[in-house]
């Protein structure tokens, strides 16, 4: 038996998923969190044999949180389902310790064959989506190439970049000081290739760093 954390903000992807897996008769949703901290906490106290993260969480990066998990617990396998398709946010990922890679398109079948695989298999499982498109490793992005990549914490910079918050409000936010977001501003700008905020979200947007939806720029 499987048994299965979810950490997802969306509730009818967090049902459909669960729904889903406790239809199978090799594995069992133990765990639902809509956050990430939430879902960090629920998995060192369940330890699941597999966690599903989605990456655009509302409170951390599922990038962070896939690290916290993999420093806990090692041999859990983590397998992200996410909207975002950048090769940057794929490999930040990876670089931190997922194990598979999937994206969210109400493909029922695709998911149970990522947790399979990933489980029984020990083998990476990446959604063929993204192998089409030709994301890893080779291709670079105006010049730049993999290693450019925002880290996890820039990645939650960028978030509240787009939600609107200030220098101010962001070093609140992440108990760091003003100066210091000042300085991962300035390494965003240099690896998206811009020179302001403005740009910076439109890029960011561009390679599915944060979602169209949520984008502010006025």
């Amino acid at each position: 038996m499987i048994r299965l954390v979810i950490i997802e903000d969306e509730e009818l992807i967090r049902l459909g998923i669960t729904t889903a897996i406790n239809q199978q008769p090799d594995m069992q949703m133990v765990g639902i969190a809509r956050t990430g901290n939430e879902g960090v906490k629920l998995v060192e106290e369940l330890t699941p044999d597999v966690v599903l993260v989605d990456i655009g969480l509302p409170d951390v990066s599922g990038v962070e949180v896939i690290k916290q998990i993999k420093a806990n617990t090692s041999n859990i396998k983590i397998v992200v389902l996410s909207s975002h398709y950048s090769q940057s946010i794929v490999q930040s990922a990876l670089n931190v310790g997922a194990d598979s890679y999937i994206l969210k398109k109400n493909n029922v079948p695709l998911i149970l064959e990522a947790i399979k695989t990933t489980f029984y298999d020990s083998k990476s499982f990446f959604d063929p989506d993204i192998s089409r498109h030709n994301f890893f490793f080779q291709q670079k992005i105006k010049g730049k190439t993999y290693q450019d990549h925002l880290s996890a914490t820039e990645m939650q910079i960028i978030s509240l970049m787009a939600a609107g918050f200030s220098n101010k409000l962001i070093a609140e936010q992440l108990f760091i000081t003003e100066s210091t977001v000042k300085g991962h501003i300035n390494k965003i700008f240099a690896k998206l290739d811009v020179r302001d905020r403005v740009n910076a979200l439109i890029e960011a947007s561009k390679l599915g760093y944060i979602e169209q939806d949520y984008l502010k720029v006025g």
